[in-house]
């Protein structure tokens, strides 16, 4: 990932004089094992470990440079560390983000700029972690292609550790200073300060290691999105760093080479069965850091003590030596070309080995940078010797960065046709005569509905009212009434997101039947009565099981003349025999809905065009018919699908399938532009301004008589 600098260094080629062969061996182990995690090589899943590994390097590097002024001058120069951290890193780093931003403006579509250029911002400024894990709780995104900068959260949080940290040392320096007795100043009275000062440093990094372990391991399981990119469980391992380097005079006083020798192997052992033994699938950080943590300060504590047959004798081979010197430039270049190689090369079924030479691209692409970049500019004499240069610089590449995206930012979505298509007005068989020849639409219409870069926040009402419930919110919204608030008559609308995106149309319909709609809407949480694995919090998804059990006993007071109940079909079932499970699941379900309803709705799902609509149009502006969808790939698991479509009508409830409204069953397409509007936000989501004009084919399926009491 990154190189802190472990001491001053007197030339170009010379090595610190700290130097640490076993910890730039970490950093080559590391990397590896990133990568290996992100290019699906097998058995590797748990490679992202190695983010934990460089925390408690960068931890223990800076901690022990800072140590070292300090004792050499009793300060910390806040100017002078700043400046060294923006000579050592940012050159790297704004190469690789203006490299990002330009590739994506290249190769990527237009409908991506925004979120890319925002992500290079927040990046440029190191909040990326922040931004991701907003994002990442946000479900309207649950279907966007991960960020080709997304890398940079680690960075981010590195960079938070170092905005603190020197602060910290240089209050508990200058705190010992001013209360120190007055008096010639001797070697006793600077040891007297000195163990004074070391014990202060180390009773603070254990208060803040165990808070943050803390809050790793009490919050990850409840708020994985948050504690994943978060500073605030990711510090004790930082933290863990640090306290080596308190430690590390005591480490190679007292400790026998034998143990160390030992512990240095033991340590490697632990990280590399961390790679193996954890996958997506693990709480993390939670406790299960505390496996690469403790690995990697097992090797760093035992490099502070003089042993020969330690683990150095692998990590210090020229390989992972040269690999660990450039590290951090092969971290940055790896994720871009990852997300954007493989559109650059045309490919669609990426396997491991096209990965193996974007991989090599980036090994290259490292080279230069680092050549050409970071060591001719972190070794020049200006930068390094006076700070101000060095924070100017900073400065600059920051504000170039920043520009850069707003620069994108600003960019115009592809030109559309200039012809404008007549626009669906809500006619009843408006959608229907121009479904059939949507299939073949050429050009992206100007006037489309809604437009491109638009889409993603064309959403129905009940999101801005808070009646989409969060994911981590077990608690029902009793409060999502519309319709007529005076009529006697309800319906409901139960599900998850996909059971939402039909409320434009059913609250026309409530409106102008006079009943009341009451939405019961969450996150990802299907209605089936099944136990789910949720894959934003990385876990069982008990607050869905909590949520869909209140809400039916909710409705037992409710008393709703009808309950329509959807939700989307690719949900990940925790069960022996999964299929068999859903279809059980939705029967139960259906069953304790008619205990409480009137009549019950089971809505099949609607197709998943299985990419980003929006995203493919804005590529192929001029030939929209390269993103129509396919009907048999896009229905989820078709033979389940019509199994449980006869067990939910065995069972009692009334079924509506939205496929003829969607696709063109002759053609087998399903088009993504009917007339001027465009029909899916996402790739499996259909958006507002279409819904709405489904709502006679919804009233004709879901008859809601007139309710005299709203005559």
């Amino acid at each position: 990932m990154r190189n802190p600098e472990t001491a001053e260094t007197t030339g170009p080629s010379a090595r610190p004089s700290h130097w640490r062969p076993d910890i730039e061996g970490l950093r080559a182990v590391a990397v590896g094992v990133v990568i290996a995690a992100h290019i699906g090589f097998p058995y590797m899943a748990g490679g992202f470990v190695g983010v934990d590994v460089f925390f408690v390097i960068s931890g223990f590097l800076i901690t022990s440079l800072l140590l070292r002024e300090i004792d050499k001058t009793g300060t910390v120069s806040i100017a002078g560390f700043y400046a060294r951290r923006a000579v050592r890193l940012l050159p790297a780093a704004a190469t690789v983000l203006l490299a990002t931003l330009v590739a994506s403006w290249l190769w990527l579509p237009r409908t991506r700029l925004g979120e890319i250029a925002a992500d290079a911002a927040t990046a440029a400024l190191n909040v990326i972690n922040i931004r991701l894990a907003q994002e990442g709780t946000d479900y309207l995104n649950a279907n966007a292609d991960p960020s080709p900068l997304q890398h940079f959260w680690s960075l981010a949080v590195e960079e938070q550790f170092y905005i603190v940290w020197p602060l910290v040392l240089l209050a508990i320096a200058f705190v010992g200073a001013k209360f120190s007795k007055p008096g010639k100043y001797t070697a006793a009275r600077h040891r007297h300060r000195g163990v004074g000062r070391t014990a202060a440093i180390t009773a603070f990094l254990i208060m803040a290691a165990g808070v943050s372990f803390w809050m790793s391991a009490n919050w990850t399981a409840g708020d994985p999105i948050w504690s994943y990119f978060g500073i605030h469980t990711r510090a004790w391992e930082l933290a863990i760093g640090a306290l080596i380097a308190v430690a590390a005079g005591r480490i190679r006083a007292f400790a026998p080479a034998w143990a160390a020798a030992v512990a240095s192997w033991a340590g490697l052992a632990l990280i590399v069965a961390s790679v193996f033994l954890l996958d997506e699938r693990t709480v993390f950080p939670g406790t299960a850091a505390m496996l690469p943590v403790a690995g990697t300060a097992l090797v760093i504590a035992a490099g502070c003590a003089q042993h020969r047959f330690g683990a150095t004798l692998l990590l210090g081979i020229k390989p992972a030596q040269f690999i660990g010197k450039i590290s951090y430039g092969l971290y940055l270049w790896h994720w871009p070309l990852i997300m954007i190689g493989p559109t650059v090369l045309g490919l669609e079924d990426v396997r491991v080995r096209h990965y193996l030479f974007l991989m090599a691209v980036a090994f290259l692409l490292t080279i230069a940078t680092f050549y050409l970049v970071e060591n001719p500019i972190r070794t020049r004499k200006p930068l390094v010797q006076v700070p101000s240069r060095a924070l100017a610089m900073g400065g600059g590449l920051i504000a170039t960065a920043l520009a850069a995206s707003l620069f994108m930012a600003g960019q115009p979505m592809p030109e559309q046709s200039n012809e404008e298509v007549a626009e669906i007005t809500g006619n009843d068989s408006t959608v229907w005569e121009m479904l059939g020849e949507s299939s073949d639409v050429d050009t992206v219409p100007a006037n489309l509905t809604p437009s491109l870069d638009g889409a993603v926040e064309d959403e129905p009402a009940l999101y801005d009212d808070g009646c989409q419930v969060d994911r981590d919110d077990p608690k029902v919204n009793k409060d999502c009434w519309y319709g007529d608030p005076e009529g006697e008559k309800t319906i409901v609308l139960f599900g998850d997101s996909h059971a939402g995106q039909w409320f434009p149309a059913l609250r026309q319909n409530a409106e102008a039947s006079g009943w009341r709609l009451l939405v019961m809407s969450k996150s990802n949480c299907s209605v089936a009565d099944v136990r789910e694995h949720d894959p934003k919090l990385d876990r069982e998804y008990t607050e869905c099981e909590t949520w869909k059990q209140d809400v039916i006993d909710y409705l037992g007071e409710v008393e709703p003349d009808v309950v329509l109940a959807t939700s989307y079909d690719g949900k990940d079932v925790i069960a022996d025999d999964p299929d068999q499970a859903w279809i059980d699941g939705w029967v139960e379900t259906v069953n304790d809905l008619q205990d409480v309803a009137g009549e019950v709705y089971y809505m099949a799902d609607n197709p998943d065009i299985g990419e980003d609509v929006p995203g493919c149009l804005a590529e192929h502006p001029e030939d929209a018919s390269v993103c129509v969808g396919d009907l048999e790939n896009a229905v989820i698991e078709p033979e389940r699908r019509e199994e449980l479509v006869n067990a939910v009508t065995d069972a009692g409830a009334h079924v509506v399938d939205p496929i003829p409204w969607l696709c063109d069953i002759d053609q087998g397409t399903c088009p993504v532009v009917i007339g001027n509007l465009l029909v899916y936000r996402d790739a499996n989501h259909l958006s507002a301004s279409f819904v709405a004009e489904l709502a006679p084919q919804v009233a004709a399926a879901i008859p809601l008589a007139a309710d005299p009491g709203s005559q």
